[in-house]
């Protein structure tokens, strides 16, 4: 043990040491089945940017190629100009490409609005077709503003030396004739938002480099640790979180976070060890005798009277910034590469890869795969330090009191995005499982023989939740607040129907070192249910006569008056919503955002006689029932969705309900309405 010691505050006088080495901070992915690191960091820039997602199993299919429709898709949602498709549809540019495919409006987006894409010369376009690389490289050349006549050569070869020399072609390879797959669409992707047009202007907007600190979800914002974006569509990846890169801007809003490209993504590999309360001992060393820093903890805007012994401090000289991360995860050391004596990635929880600092390599030396260990970690997830599990409460100490000062503070979320701890502001995805009954929020523990034990995350602060003012019970909300739902789904503000929940609703929260409420944990969804139905609106128009004042001028009070009348209207919009077992309305709407025959999501207000919100659901228009798989998955536009049992299945022609055998048996094709990956409802008509 005392060898243990020894070699830990050795180490920790290392870290007070400038350190000449910079690692990178790996980008993990959503997906267990893309481990590359550029692939990674392209699939989660793009998944953020809701230019591609995974397939109902949870997995990317990187290999999966792409077909030229798909191909489309992905163009016209990289460039944000979906909002145009509208014209599109109803229109044939290839005969092969009639209103009712899928893919009708991107295409003809792409071809006639934009002008990027030509069909085959029997006037085809093929939208089946696997698209290859020299197809894609040029579609996006084109959309640069390159023309044939400037790139000259023989078609691939001239786009691709183009693509080549511009950078658009990093990472995919340069034969022109190969399909284009999953991943490499991802890579190719992200270097067109880098790249510039043919005129040498900018495609997007991007930050300066800067270091990704979190996802808000609350607030829908995406902070670096220089500034705060609100996002055009909040989606979070907490893979990237800590890595380098820039923010791809539109209109002021950000659309997502593009890391660097691989060998180019910097991070400060020292870390300083805080020990003591409100200690800067050792930031020196690790700014490099910079002055003017700024302190960001878990994610927040921090002082030095905010630190706590056991906090982990990492330097950002870009943004002459200090991250700190509270978060120590006590776990067995299962694995590690290449050595136990100079470990730089080792394994936790069930085979979750962690990368080890450069400065912790001497303190994890002291260790061999087998033993509980408590890791220190910094905010970006790597290991910053390790201790002895069952020393650690009494080897540091505070300055102020001697009490002992470090425990394990790892909380697990699980559900929606399966098991992920929480690591300062950011989420990381592990390989363990965790019961139901230990809810959304968990602590970890470890029994006798080596197994995980997860307990519900306690309820630290109690009282109703108001929204509005951003407090639970008397306790103010952190700045970088986490709410999450009954099901292990992080929410922000704008999902919320009303402005206050009652303390029932709250089944568990934490306080953070200022006291402040960090996590919040609610029981269910908080919005209750979620109906699905078919709209029907109506103009309820009502008529009366009003008084008014007289030919003489005289009022209705006066005593003279005599009476004079004329018609006064009113119109209000009715709203209908029929579901499978329900009908709900009718009731008054302020907006006309849906009209009747939609299919809708519905939520009714806290006191259940009204509205909350009612949004139109996504169609995908002449889906084939080929392409179903059983009565529970479907396949429209390269993406799989899931079927529930009581979907909401409708005759068009005669507008009654069916069941979904009897629709498969009634038509060939269906209008799907989908919602968060899932079919919400189906209409059919012959």
């Amino acid at each position: 043990m005392k060898k243990r010691l020894f070699s830990f505050f050795y180490a920790l006088i290392l870290l007070f040491t400038p350190e000449p080495f910079r690692a990178s901070a790996a980008v993990t992915s959503s997906f267990s089945d893309v481990a590359d690191g550029a692939t990674a960091a392209a699939v989660e820039a793009l998944r953020v940017m809701g230019v591609l997602d995974g397939y109902s199993d949870g997995l990317f299919h990187p290999e999966n190629s792409l077909n030229r429709a798909q191909f489309c898709k992905m163009v016209i949602l990289a460039t944000g100009t979906e909002k145009e498709l509208g014209r599109y549809g109803v229109i044939t540019v290839f005969p092969d490409v009639k209103p009712s495919h899928w893919a009708a409006a991107y295409i003809n987006l792409a071809a006639r609005g934009q002008n990027i894409i030509k069909g085959f010369s029997d006037g085809l376009f093929h939208p089946e077709r696997t698209v290859t690389l020299g197809q894609a490289v040029t579609i996006l050349l084109r959309l640069l503003g390159y023309k044939d006549e400037d790139v000259g050569g023989v078609w691939p070869d001239g786009y691709m030396a183009v693509a080549e020399s511009t950078g658009l072609a990093d990472g995919v390879g340069s034969d022109g004739s190969a399909p284009l797959d999953r991943g490499r669409a991802a890579i190719l992707f992200a270097n067109l938002l880098r790249a510039e047009t043919a005129s040498g202007a900018a495609l997007y907007a991007l930050s300066d480099e800067t270091t990704l600190t979190s996802f808000d979800g609350a607030a829908g914002t995406l902070v670096t640790t220089d500034k705060t974006y609100d996002m055009e569509a909040p989606r979070s990846a907490p893979g990237l979180v800590g890595s380098r890169g820039q923010v791809v801007l539109k209109d002021g809003k950000a659309l997502t976070f593009l890391p660097m490209a691989a060998g180019k993504t910097t991070v400060p590999a020292g870390a300083v060890i805080v020990q003591a309360n409100r200690s800067t001992r050792g930031f020196a060393s690790l700014t490099d005798g910079r002055d003017g820093y700024r302190i960001y903890k878990n994610g927040a805007e921090a002082s030095a009277a905010d630190l706590r012994t056991g906090d982990v401090a990492t330097y950002s000289a870009k943004n002459n910034a200090v991250s700190v991360c509270d978060t120590r995860l006590t776990a067995y050391y299962e694995n590690c590469y290449p050595s136990p004596d100079a470990p730089t990635t080792i394994e936790l929880l069930n085979g979750t890869s962690f990368a080890v600092l450069p400065t912790a390599v001497d303190m994890l030396s002291a260790y061999k795969p087998g033993q509980l260990v408590m890791f220190l970690l910094s905010a970006d997830g790597q290991i910053a330090g390790a201790m002895d599990a069952d020393n650690a409460k009494s080897s540091l100490k505070t300055s102020a009191s001697g009490a002992n000062a470090l425990r394990s503070n790892a909380v697990i979320i699980n559900g929606a995005g399966g098991a992920r701890l929480l690591c300062g502001g950011i989420e990381i995805p592990v390989k363990c499982a965790v019961p139901e009954s230990a809810g959304a929020a968990a602590r970890l523990s470890w029994d006798d023989d080596k197994k995980p034990r997860f307990t519900a995350l306690s309820n630290a602060v109690s009282g109703a939740l108001d929204l509005s003012a951003r407090k639970l019970g008397s306790a103010a909300f952190a700045e970088n607040v986490r709410i999450y739902d009954g099901d292990g789904a992080l929410l922000s503000l704008s999902d919320f129907n009303a402005d206050a929940l009652p303390s029932s609703g709250v089944t568990s929260s934490r306080a953070d070192w200022a006291g402040k409420v960090d996590l919040i944990v609610l029981n269910g969804n908080p919005n209750a249910v979620v109906y699905y139905g078919r709209a029907e609106v109506k103009i309820d128009r009502t008529s009366e006569k009003v008084p008014v004042r007289d030919p003489d001028g005289r009022d209705p009070d006066d005593e003279d008056w005599e009476p004079t009348y004329q018609e006064s209207s009113e119109s209000v919009l009715l709203l209908t919503v029929e579901c499978n077992g329900a009908t709900l309305g009718p009731w008054a709407v302020t907006r006309d955002n849906v009209k009747t025959g939609d299919f809708v999501s519905a939520r009714l207000n806290k006191n259940g006689d009204g509205f909350a919100s009612v949004r139109a659901l996504k169609k995908i228009d002449n889906v084939a029932f080929t392409a179903w798989t059983g009565k529970s998955a479907v396949s429209a536009g390269g993406v799989t969705y899931s079927v529930p049992e009581n979907v909401l299945c409708y005759n068009r022609d005669n507008g009654r309900r069916m069941t979904l055998e009897n629709a498969k048996a009634y038509a060939k094709r269906a209008a799907l309405y989908v919602e968060d990956g899932i079919v919400r409802a189906l209409e059919v008509k012959t």
